[in-house]
Protein backbone atom coordinates (compact mmCIF):
# COMPACT_ATOMS: atom_id res chain seq x y z
CA UNK A 1 0.00 0.00 0.00
CA UNK A 2 2.66 2.39 0.44
CA UNK A 3 4.21 2.19 -2.59
CA UNK A 4 0.67 2.19 -4.34
CA UNK A 5 0.38 5.45 -2.64
CA UNK A 6 3.42 6.63 -3.35
CA UNK A 7 3.05 5.92 -7.00
CA UNK A 8 -0.56 7.72 -7.17
CA UNK A 9 0.91 10.89 -5.49
CA UNK A 10 3.77 10.83 -7.84
CA UNK A 11 1.56 11.19 -10.42
CA UNK A 12 -0.82 13.19 -9.15
CA UNK A 13 1.86 15.92 -8.23
CA UNK A 14 3.26 16.27 -12.06
CA UNK A 15 -0.35 15.40 -13.85
CA UNK A 16 -3.14 15.85 -11.83
CA UNK A 17 -5.63 12.30 -11.31
CA UNK A 18 -9.24 12.67 -9.82
CA UNK A 19 -9.98 8.89 -9.05
CA UNK A 20 -9.41 5.87 -9.24
CA UNK A 21 -10.05 1.93 -9.11
CA UNK A 22 -7.65 -1.41 -8.80
CA UNK A 23 -8.00 -4.63 -8.13
CA UNK A 24 -5.34 -7.56 -8.38
CA UNK A 25 -6.03 -11.29 -7.56
CA UNK A 26 -3.92 -14.17 -7.64
CA UNK A 27 -5.30 -17.98 -6.69
CA UNK A 28 -8.85 -17.07 -5.68
CA UNK A 29 -7.91 -14.66 -2.98
CA UNK A 30 -7.66 -11.00 -3.45
CA UNK A 31 -4.32 -9.58 -2.92
CA UNK A 32 -5.23 -5.82 -2.69
CA UNK A 33 -8.80 -4.01 -4.03
CA UNK A 34 -8.58 -0.27 -3.73
CA UNK A 35 -10.52 2.88 -4.66
CA UNK A 36 -8.59 6.35 -4.62
CA UNK A 37 -9.57 9.94 -5.13
CA UNK A 38 -12.93 11.75 -6.24
CA UNK A 39 -15.35 10.24 -8.95
CA UNK A 40 -17.02 13.91 -9.29
CA UNK A 41 -13.99 16.55 -8.01
CA UNK A 42 -16.63 19.27 -8.55
CA UNK A 43 -19.16 18.10 -5.71
CA UNK A 44 -16.27 16.06 -3.87
CA UNK A 45 -17.94 12.58 -4.23
CA UNK A 46 -15.21 10.01 -3.23
CA UNK A 47 -15.14 6.83 -5.62
CA UNK A 48 -16.22 3.58 -4.27
CA UNK A 49 -16.44 -0.04 -5.37
CA UNK A 50 -19.98 0.73 -6.84
CA UNK A 51 -18.63 3.66 -8.76
CA UNK A 52 -19.25 3.51 -12.43
CA UNK A 53 -15.96 3.80 -14.73
CA UNK A 54 -16.01 3.56 -18.65
CA UNK A 55 -13.63 0.96 -19.55
CA UNK A 56 -13.30 1.79 -23.53
CA UNK A 57 -11.62 -0.14 -25.40
CA UNK A 58 -11.53 -3.26 -22.33
CA UNK A 59 -15.06 -3.15 -23.86
CA UNK A 60 -13.57 -4.84 -26.77
CA UNK A 61 -12.75 -8.07 -25.17
CA UNK A 62 -16.79 -8.23 -24.55
CA UNK A 63 -17.81 -8.49 -27.85
CA UNK A 64 -15.31 -10.87 -28.57
CA UNK A 65 -16.92 -12.77 -25.44
CA UNK A 66 -20.43 -12.93 -27.21
CA UNK A 67 -19.23 -13.48 -30.83
CA UNK A 68 -17.47 -16.58 -29.20
CA UNK A 69 -20.63 -17.66 -27.42
CA UNK A 70 -22.09 -17.97 -31.10
CA UNK A 71 -19.65 -20.15 -32.56
CA UNK A 72 -20.67 -21.78 -29.66
CA UNK A 73 -23.84 -22.19 -30.59
CA UNK A 74 -23.15 -22.63 -34.22
CA UNK A 75 -24.48 -19.62 -35.54
CA UNK A 76 -21.17 -18.27 -36.76
CA UNK A 77 -17.79 -19.20 -36.78
CA UNK A 78 -14.33 -16.80 -36.49
CA UNK A 79 -13.24 -18.06 -39.89
CA UNK A 80 -16.40 -17.89 -41.66
CA UNK A 81 -16.25 -14.95 -44.39
CA UNK A 82 -18.50 -11.79 -43.26
CA UNK A 83 -20.28 -11.63 -46.59
CA UNK A 84 -21.88 -14.96 -46.10
CA UNK A 85 -23.57 -13.94 -42.66
CA UNK A 86 -23.61 -10.06 -43.59
CA UNK A 87 -24.39 -9.82 -47.57
CA UNK A 88 -24.99 -6.44 -47.30
CA UNK A 89 -21.33 -5.82 -45.72
CA UNK A 90 -18.71 -3.73 -48.03
CA UNK A 91 -15.26 -2.57 -48.46
CA UNK A 92 -13.06 -0.67 -50.95
CA UNK A 93 -11.25 -3.84 -51.56
CA UNK A 94 -13.54 -6.02 -53.21
CA UNK A 95 -11.39 -9.11 -52.13
CA UNK A 96 -11.15 -8.00 -48.53
CA UNK A 97 -15.33 -6.99 -48.56
CA UNK A 98 -15.34 -11.29 -49.60
CA UNK A 99 -12.99 -12.92 -47.90
CA UNK A 100 -12.96 -10.74 -44.37
CA UNK A 101 -14.00 -12.80 -41.59
CA UNK A 102 -14.72 -12.10 -37.66
CA UNK A 103 -11.95 -13.12 -37.01
CA UNK A 104 -10.23 -10.34 -39.48
CA UNK A 105 -11.99 -7.98 -38.25
CA UNK A 106 -11.19 -9.12 -34.13
CA UNK A 107 -7.11 -8.83 -34.38
CA UNK A 108 -7.19 -5.71 -36.61
CA UNK A 109 -5.65 -6.89 -39.84
CA UNK A 110 -8.52 -5.94 -42.69
CA UNK A 111 -6.07 -2.99 -44.23
CA UNK A 112 -8.04 -0.03 -42.99
CA UNK A 113 -6.25 2.40 -41.10
CA UNK A 114 -8.22 3.96 -37.65
CA UNK A 115 -11.21 6.83 -38.66
CA UNK A 116 -11.69 7.95 -35.44
CA UNK A 117 -12.50 11.16 -36.13
CA UNK A 118 -15.91 10.25 -38.13
CA UNK A 119 -17.40 8.25 -34.87
CA UNK A 120 -18.16 11.96 -33.38
CA UNK A 121 -20.60 12.28 -36.42
CA UNK A 122 -22.33 9.33 -36.97
CA UNK A 123 -23.12 8.93 -32.92
CA UNK A 124 -26.33 7.15 -32.86
CA UNK A 125 -27.16 4.85 -35.67
CA UNK A 126 -25.05 1.91 -35.55
CA UNK A 127 -26.24 0.10 -39.08
CA UNK A 128 -25.11 3.69 -40.78
CA UNK A 129 -21.88 3.61 -39.18
CA UNK A 130 -21.29 0.22 -40.41
CA UNK A 131 -22.85 0.84 -44.07
CA UNK A 132 -20.29 3.31 -44.10
CA UNK A 133 -16.71 1.39 -43.96
CA UNK A 134 -17.77 0.87 -47.57
CA UNK A 135 -15.77 3.87 -48.53
CA UNK A 136 -12.52 4.05 -46.30
CA UNK A 137 -9.79 3.21 -48.67
CA UNK A 138 -7.57 0.71 -47.46
CA UNK A 139 -4.33 2.02 -45.73
CA UNK A 140 -2.43 -1.43 -46.31
CA UNK A 141 -2.98 -4.61 -47.96
CA UNK A 142 -5.82 -7.10 -46.35
CA UNK A 143 -4.03 -9.06 -43.82
CA UNK A 144 -0.73 -7.36 -44.72
CA UNK A 145 -0.12 -6.03 -41.25
CA UNK A 146 -1.61 -5.07 -37.63
CA UNK A 147 -3.47 -1.84 -38.05
CA UNK A 148 -6.05 -1.08 -34.88
CA UNK A 149 -9.47 -0.03 -36.07
CA UNK A 150 -12.27 0.95 -34.11
CA UNK A 151 -15.31 0.74 -37.22
CA UNK A 152 -14.42 -3.17 -37.86
CA UNK A 153 -15.21 -3.60 -34.22
CA UNK A 154 -18.46 -2.09 -34.28
CA UNK A 155 -18.96 -3.81 -37.34
CA UNK A 156 -18.57 -6.99 -35.28
CA UNK A 157 -20.83 -5.83 -32.43
CA UNK A 158 -23.51 -5.57 -35.59
CA UNK A 159 -22.78 -8.61 -36.74
CA UNK A 160 -23.65 -10.21 -33.44
CA UNK A 161 -27.11 -8.13 -33.54
CA UNK A 162 -27.78 -9.33 -36.75
CA UNK A 163 -27.72 -12.93 -36.21
CA UNK A 164 -29.69 -12.98 -32.94
CA UNK A 165 -31.87 -10.13 -33.50
CA UNK A 166 -30.79 -8.40 -30.22
CA UNK A 167 -29.04 -5.18 -29.93
CA UNK A 168 -25.20 -5.30 -28.74
CA UNK A 169 -26.36 -4.16 -25.30
CA UNK A 170 -28.99 -6.83 -24.52
CA UNK A 171 -26.21 -9.55 -25.88
CA UNK A 172 -23.76 -8.29 -23.11
CA UNK A 173 -26.15 -7.83 -19.92
CA UNK A 174 -27.96 -11.27 -21.28
CA UNK A 175 -25.12 -13.65 -21.95
CA UNK A 176 -22.38 -11.97 -19.68
CA UNK A 177 -23.65 -9.77 -17.05
CA UNK A 178 -26.59 -11.62 -15.36
CA UNK A 179 -24.92 -14.63 -15.94
CA UNK A 180 -21.83 -13.17 -13.78
CA UNK A 181 -23.94 -10.89 -11.70
CA UNK A 182 -22.39 -8.08 -13.23
CA UNK A 183 -23.47 -4.48 -13.18
CA UNK A 184 -23.37 -2.68 -16.76
CA UNK A 185 -24.52 0.52 -18.36
CA UNK A 186 -23.75 1.82 -22.09
CA UNK A 187 -22.81 4.95 -22.91
CA UNK A 188 -25.59 7.04 -24.92
CA UNK A 189 -28.65 4.49 -23.86
CA UNK A 190 -28.00 4.99 -19.75
CA UNK A 191 -27.56 8.15 -18.37
CA UNK A 192 -25.22 7.95 -16.33
CA UNK A 193 -24.88 11.02 -14.60
CA UNK A 194 -27.88 10.33 -12.28
CA UNK A 195 -25.77 7.30 -11.12
CA UNK A 196 -22.87 7.11 -8.82
CA UNK A 197 -20.57 6.96 -12.07
CA UNK A 198 -17.21 8.96 -12.09
CA UNK A 199 -17.05 11.81 -14.29
CA UNK A 200 -14.90 11.85 -17.08
CA UNK A 201 -11.98 14.65 -16.78
CA UNK A 202 -8.23 15.09 -18.64
CA UNK A 203 -4.99 17.42 -17.57
CA UNK A 204 -3.40 19.92 -19.01
CA UNK A 205 -0.22 21.41 -16.67
CA UNK A 206 -0.83 19.12 -13.92
CA UNK A 207 -4.76 20.78 -14.04
CA UNK A 208 -7.75 18.65 -14.32
CA UNK A 209 -10.60 19.84 -15.98
CA UNK A 210 -13.82 17.95 -17.12
CA UNK A 211 -14.34 16.56 -20.71
CA UNK A 212 -17.47 16.02 -22.63
CA UNK A 213 -18.05 12.94 -24.51
CA UNK A 214 -17.83 12.89 -28.25
CA UNK A 215 -18.71 9.30 -29.22
CA UNK A 216 -22.08 8.34 -29.41
CA UNK A 217 -23.88 4.66 -28.56
CA UNK A 218 -23.70 3.49 -32.45
CA UNK A 219 -19.66 2.92 -31.53
CA UNK A 220 -20.56 1.38 -27.96
CA UNK A 221 -19.27 -2.02 -29.49
CA UNK A 222 -15.50 -0.86 -29.58
CA UNK A 223 -15.65 1.03 -26.60
CA UNK A 224 -19.03 2.00 -24.65
CA UNK A 225 -19.14 -0.03 -21.60
CA UNK A 226 -19.73 0.86 -18.05
CA UNK A 227 -19.16 -0.82 -14.93
CA UNK A 228 -17.15 -0.77 -11.50
CA UNK A 229 -14.64 -2.64 -9.04
CA UNK A 230 -16.72 -5.07 -7.76
CA UNK A 231 -17.79 -6.09 -11.53
CA UNK A 232 -14.48 -6.20 -12.99
CA UNK A 233 -13.71 -8.63 -9.94
CA UNK A 234 -16.21 -11.20 -10.90
CA UNK A 235 -14.82 -10.32 -14.72
CA UNK A 236 -11.35 -11.02 -14.08
CA UNK A 237 -11.94 -14.12 -12.01
CA UNK A 238 -13.94 -15.55 -15.00
CA UNK A 239 -11.23 -15.06 -16.99
CA UNK A 240 -8.70 -16.93 -14.73
CA UNK A 241 -11.60 -19.58 -14.93
CA UNK A 242 -11.54 -19.67 -18.30
CA UNK A 243 -14.85 -18.96 -19.03
CA UNK A 244 -16.57 -20.31 -16.06
CA UNK A 245 -17.00 -18.09 -12.42
CA UNK A 246 -18.18 -20.19 -9.65
CA UNK A 247 -19.80 -23.25 -11.42
CA UNK A 248 -21.82 -20.95 -14.20
CA UNK A 249 -19.23 -21.45 -17.59
CA UNK A 250 -20.61 -18.10 -20.22
CA UNK A 251 -18.33 -19.97 -23.51
CA UNK A 252 -16.21 -23.20 -23.96
CA UNK A 253 -12.83 -23.52 -23.00
CA UNK A 254 -12.23 -24.01 -26.29
CA UNK A 255 -13.95 -21.37 -27.09
CA UNK A 256 -12.43 -19.16 -24.34
CA UNK A 257 -9.03 -20.45 -25.58
CA UNK A 258 -9.51 -19.21 -29.26
CA UNK A 259 -10.01 -15.27 -28.10
CA UNK A 260 -6.78 -15.46 -26.34
CA UNK A 261 -5.17 -17.30 -29.32
CA UNK A 262 -2.13 -14.76 -31.08
CA UNK A 263 -3.13 -14.30 -34.76
CA UNK A 264 -1.37 -11.41 -35.68
CA UNK A 265 2.32 -9.72 -34.62
CA UNK A 266 2.30 -6.13 -33.04
CA UNK A 267 5.04 -3.62 -34.37
CA UNK A 268 6.88 -1.75 -31.96
CA UNK A 269 7.74 -1.89 -28.39
CA UNK A 270 5.75 -1.88 -24.91
CA UNK A 271 6.53 0.85 -22.61
CA UNK A 272 7.99 -0.94 -20.09
CA UNK A 273 11.49 -2.26 -20.90
CA UNK A 274 10.81 -5.47 -19.49
CA UNK A 275 7.86 -6.50 -21.65
CA UNK A 276 8.04 -7.33 -25.13
CA UNK A 277 6.64 -9.62 -27.51
CA UNK A 278 3.47 -8.41 -28.26
CA UNK A 279 1.07 -10.25 -30.43
CA UNK A 280 -3.09 -9.37 -31.59
CA UNK A 281 -5.31 -11.72 -30.09
CA UNK A 282 -9.07 -11.05 -30.35
CA UNK A 283 -9.30 -7.95 -28.16
CA UNK A 284 -6.44 -8.81 -26.01
CA UNK A 285 -2.70 -8.42 -26.09
CA UNK A 286 -0.39 -11.21 -25.59
CA UNK A 287 3.04 -10.00 -24.42
CA UNK A 288 6.26 -11.17 -21.89
CA UNK A 289 6.43 -9.54 -18.83
CA UNK A 290 9.51 -10.81 -16.83
CA UNK A 291 9.64 -14.03 -18.64
CA UNK A 292 5.51 -14.46 -17.59
CA UNK A 293 3.24 -14.62 -20.45
CA UNK A 294 0.60 -11.49 -19.98
CA UNK A 295 -2.80 -11.05 -21.33
CA UNK A 296 -3.99 -7.78 -21.38
CA UNK A 297 -5.88 -4.56 -23.08
CA UNK A 298 -6.22 -1.09 -22.28
CA UNK A 299 -8.76 1.00 -23.09
CA UNK A 300 -8.66 5.40 -23.70
CA UNK A 301 -11.75 7.39 -24.48
CA UNK A 302 -12.47 10.91 -23.22
CA UNK A 303 -11.99 11.01 -19.73
CA UNK A 304 -11.24 7.26 -18.97
CA UNK A 305 -8.20 4.92 -18.82
CA UNK A 306 -8.58 1.48 -18.13
CA UNK A 307 -6.44 -1.79 -17.86
CA UNK A 308 -7.30 -5.83 -17.82
CA UNK A 309 -5.46 -8.65 -17.43
CA UNK A 310 -3.98 -11.47 -16.11
CA UNK A 311 -1.14 -14.30 -16.26
CA UNK A 312 -2.71 -17.59 -16.92
CA UNK A 313 0.34 -19.78 -15.95
CA UNK A 314 0.09 -17.96 -12.46
CA UNK A 315 -3.45 -18.19 -11.86
CA UNK A 316 -3.22 -14.25 -11.58
CA UNK A 317 -5.31 -11.09 -12.72
CA UNK A 318 -5.39 -7.11 -12.60
CA UNK A 319 -8.13 -4.77 -13.40
CA UNK A 320 -7.72 -0.81 -13.30
CA UNK A 321 -9.47 2.40 -14.48
CA UNK A 322 -8.70 5.87 -13.94
CA UNK A 323 -11.02 8.94 -14.62
CA UNK A 324 -8.32 11.19 -16.17
CA UNK A 325 -6.51 10.69 -19.58
CA UNK A 326 -3.21 11.99 -20.31
CA UNK A 327 -1.33 11.10 -17.63
CA UNK A 328 0.94 8.04 -17.16
CA UNK A 329 -1.19 6.74 -14.24
CA UNK A 330 -2.94 3.69 -15.72
CA UNK A 331 0.48 2.44 -17.04
CA UNK A 332 1.84 2.83 -13.51
CA UNK A 333 -0.41 0.95 -11.55
CA UNK A 334 -0.79 -2.00 -14.83
CA UNK A 335 3.10 -2.63 -14.12
CA UNK A 336 2.92 -2.09 -9.90
CA UNK A 337 -0.43 -4.50 -9.91
CA UNK A 338 1.89 -7.20 -12.62
CA UNK A 339 4.41 -6.94 -10.20
CA UNK A 340 2.44 -7.31 -6.89
CA UNK A 341 0.96 -10.51 -8.42
CA UNK A 342 4.45 -11.95 -10.02
CA UNK A 343 6.27 -11.56 -5.68
CA UNK A 344 8.90 -8.55 -7.41
CA UNK A 345 7.27 -5.06 -6.36
CA UNK A 346 9.60 -2.01 -7.10
CA UNK A 347 10.91 0.70 -4.63
CA UNK A 348 10.36 3.39 -7.14
CA UNK A 349 7.46 3.98 -10.47
CA UNK A 350 8.87 6.96 -11.42
CA UNK A 351 10.89 5.75 -14.14
CA UNK A 352 7.25 4.66 -15.69
CA UNK A 353 6.72 8.61 -15.50
CA UNK A 354 10.07 9.44 -16.57
CA UNK A 355 9.33 7.02 -20.30
CA UNK A 356 6.01 8.94 -20.44
CA UNK A 357 7.92 12.10 -20.09
CA UNK A 358 10.34 11.73 -22.97
CA UNK A 359 7.52 9.97 -25.23
CA UNK A 360 5.31 13.48 -24.60
CA UNK A 361 8.20 15.54 -24.55
CA UNK A 362 8.89 14.50 -28.41
CA UNK A 363 5.43 16.67 -29.03
CA UNK A 364 2.67 15.98 -30.78
CA UNK A 365 2.66 13.64 -34.39
CA UNK A 366 3.61 17.33 -36.58
CA UNK A 367 6.94 18.51 -38.07
CA UNK A 368 8.81 21.85 -37.79
CA UNK A 369 6.78 23.37 -40.96
CA UNK A 370 3.48 22.20 -39.57
CA UNK A 371 4.56 24.35 -36.25
CA UNK A 372 3.79 27.75 -38.23
CA UNK A 373 0.45 29.82 -37.20
CA UNK A 374 0.93 32.09 -40.46
CA UNK A 375 -1.66 35.02 -40.87
CA UNK A 376 -4.76 34.80 -42.82
CA UNK A 377 -6.92 37.44 -43.37
CA UNK A 378 -11.08 37.00 -44.21
CA UNK A 379 -10.27 37.83 -47.95
CA UNK A 380 -7.53 35.05 -48.18
CA UNK A 381 -9.67 32.68 -46.23
CA UNK A 382 -12.78 33.53 -48.70
CA UNK A 383 -11.23 30.49 -50.98
CA UNK A 384 -11.15 27.79 -48.40
CA UNK A 385 -14.76 28.42 -46.68
CA UNK A 386 -17.62 26.21 -47.37
CA UNK A 387 -19.28 22.94 -47.04
CA UNK A 388 -17.19 19.77 -47.79
CA UNK A 389 -18.56 16.05 -48.29
CA UNK A 390 -17.40 12.85 -48.37
CA UNK A 391 -19.89 10.13 -48.56
CA UNK A 392 -17.83 7.70 -45.57
CA UNK A 393 -17.37 11.16 -43.12
CA UNK A 394 -20.10 13.37 -44.50
CA UNK A 395 -20.49 16.68 -44.05
CA UNK A 396 -17.56 19.19 -42.94
CA UNK A 397 -17.61 22.80 -42.64
CA UNK A 398 -15.23 25.79 -42.60
CA UNK A 399 -16.18 28.63 -41.54
CA UNK A 400 -13.52 31.92 -40.61
CA UNK A 401 -13.24 32.92 -36.66
CA UNK A 402 -10.84 34.93 -34.95
CA UNK A 403 -7.94 34.94 -37.71
CA UNK A 404 -8.04 31.12 -37.94
CA UNK A 405 -10.19 28.46 -40.39
CA UNK A 406 -12.08 26.65 -38.04
CA UNK A 407 -13.42 23.18 -38.70
CA UNK A 408 -17.08 22.34 -37.96
CA UNK A 409 -17.60 18.40 -37.95
CA UNK A 410 -19.95 16.57 -35.79
CA UNK A 411 -19.37 17.47 -31.89
CA UNK A 412 -15.79 18.47 -33.13
CA UNK A 413 -15.20 22.51 -33.34
CA UNK A 414 -11.43 23.03 -33.53
CA UNK A 415 -9.03 25.92 -35.02
CA UNK A 416 -6.65 25.40 -38.02
CA UNK A 417 -3.56 26.95 -38.50
CA UNK A 418 -2.34 28.00 -42.26
CA UNK A 419 1.23 26.96 -43.06
CA UNK A 420 1.06 28.02 -46.32
CA UNK A 421 0.17 26.57 -50.14
CA UNK A 422 -2.68 25.88 -49.19
CA UNK A 423 -2.49 23.52 -46.11
CA UNK A 424 -3.68 23.88 -42.74
CA UNK A 425 -2.92 21.79 -39.25
CA UNK A 426 -5.31 21.28 -37.03
CA UNK A 427 -4.86 20.39 -33.11
CA UNK A 428 -7.17 18.63 -30.63
CA UNK A 429 -7.80 20.49 -27.23
CA UNK A 430 -4.75 19.04 -25.59
CA UNK A 431 -2.71 18.97 -28.95
CA UNK A 432 -2.29 15.26 -28.88
CA UNK A 433 -2.98 14.56 -32.48
CA UNK A 434 -2.71 16.73 -35.49
CA UNK A 435 -5.17 17.25 -38.61
CA UNK A 436 -4.04 18.01 -41.26
CA UNK A 437 -5.80 19.93 -44.53
CA UNK A 438 -5.21 20.12 -47.89
CA UNK A 439 -6.94 22.21 -49.92
CA UNK A 440 -6.57 21.44 -54.14
CA UNK A 441 -7.00 24.29 -56.87
CA UNK A 442 -10.32 22.78 -57.95
CA UNK A 443 -11.61 23.83 -54.88
CA UNK A 444 -11.97 20.44 -53.19
CA UNK A 445 -10.40 18.95 -50.11
CA UNK A 446 -7.44 16.37 -48.54
CA UNK A 447 -7.54 15.59 -44.77
CA UNK A 448 -5.63 13.49 -43.24
CA UNK A 449 -7.89 12.67 -40.15
CA UNK A 450 -5.63 9.90 -38.56
CA UNK A 451 -2.86 9.26 -37.04
CA UNK A 452 -1.88 7.51 -39.51
CA UNK A 453 0.03 9.07 -42.41
CA UNK A 454 -1.09 6.91 -45.15
CA UNK A 455 -4.67 7.68 -44.83
CA UNK A 456 -5.92 10.55 -46.58
CA UNK A 457 -9.61 11.29 -47.12
CA UNK A 458 -10.90 13.04 -50.13
CA UNK A 459 -13.90 15.50 -49.48
CA UNK A 460 -15.62 17.41 -52.34
CA UNK A 461 -16.94 20.81 -52.17
CA UNK A 462 -20.77 21.05 -52.32
CA UNK A 463 -20.92 24.91 -51.41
Amino acid sequence: MEILNKTIEQVRKQYGVAGGILIAIKDGKVLLKECFGQADAEKGKPVDSKTLFQIASCSKAFTTMVAGQLCDEGKMTWDTPVKQLMPDFKMVDKYAEEHVTPRDMACHRTGLCRHDVMRTFVREDRADLVRRIAYFPPAYGFREKYSYQNQMYVALGYLCERLTGKTWEQLLKEKIGDPLGMDMYFRGIDTIEDKNAAMPYAQKDGKIFRVDEVVGKASNPCGGLYTNLDSLERWIRMLLGEGELEGKRIISKEGFAELIKPNVVIPGKPSHPKEMQQSYAMAWINSIYKGKLLISHSGSTNGFNSMVGFFPEENAAFALSVNTVDTPAYSCLKYLLCDLLLNDVEEDYSFLIDIYNRRVNLGPDYTEEEQKDLPLSEEQAKKYLGTYYNPGYGVMEFVYEDGHLRQHYGLMDQPFNYIGDDKFVGFEVLDTRTYRANFTEDGNLWMRLSTDAVCPIFFERVR
